[in-house]
């Protein structure tokens, strides 16, 4: 899954550097001011764990200058798939993260690299008769790209890494270590006029 993740992201660069080379006539809705917002479902894998995790996951995000931005991510588990090598089942989790992300690239094709503080929030059994609580501090990086092909939406595609600990439980402490996969159409306004020529 990591190979073809990085070949994924590697053949994505390598288009959109032909593609800066032949759309320089193309309006630009990248630009600062901008506002993009999205939500969708998102496949992932707990490493520690060794389970496979569904979200529901969504981003609100404003490009304050040129190529920074400030994001916000929430993700909410929906079901997971666990095996015998699998430690905790969680009955609710829920990741929180806040940060910024540095955007590379040209015209309507970005590339983004994004870093982030949080919470995740997890409900988990204890015992066979109890369960508990747990606030993890997490940390989050980021890399994807995106394409703006109108100037209300456009596409885009991460991976993002979370790390937390989960301590106290039954069998010891946890890594809640997880590799998740987003993309699809995401939407934006422009708060900004463009400058006209």
């Amino acid at each position: 899954m990591v190979r073809l993740t990085i070949l994924f992201f590697a053949l994505l660069i390598g288009m959109n550097t032909f593609y800066s080379q032949i759309s320089d006539d193309d309006e630009i809705y990248f630009r600062k001011g901008l506002v993009r917002a999205s939500a969708t479902i998102s496949p992932g894998r707990m490493l520690a764990n060794k389970s496979n995790s569904i979200y529901i996951s969504g981003f609100l995000e404003y490009l304050m200058v040129s190529n920074f931005t400030f994001r916000g991510d929430v993700f909410q588990y929906v079901d997971g798939k666990y095996t015998h090598n699998s430690i905790v089942e969680p009955k609710f989790m829920n990741r929180l993260c806040f940060g910024s992300a540095k955007y590379f690239g040209s015209g309507n094709w970005q590339n983004y690299f994004a870093a982030q503080a949080g919470l995740t929030t997890v409900k988990y059994p204890f015992s066979s008769i109890e369960n508990r609580w747990g606030f993890l501090p997490t940390v989050s990086f980021k890399l994807g790209t995106s394409f703006y092909v109108w100037k209300y939406f456009h596409f885009f595609a991460d991976v993002t890494y979370f790390g937390s600990r989960l301590r106290g439980t039954a069998t010891g402490n946890v890594g809640f270590n997880d590799l998740v996969f987003s993309g699809g159409l995401g939407f934006q306004i422009n708060t900004i006029r463009a400058k006209k020529n």
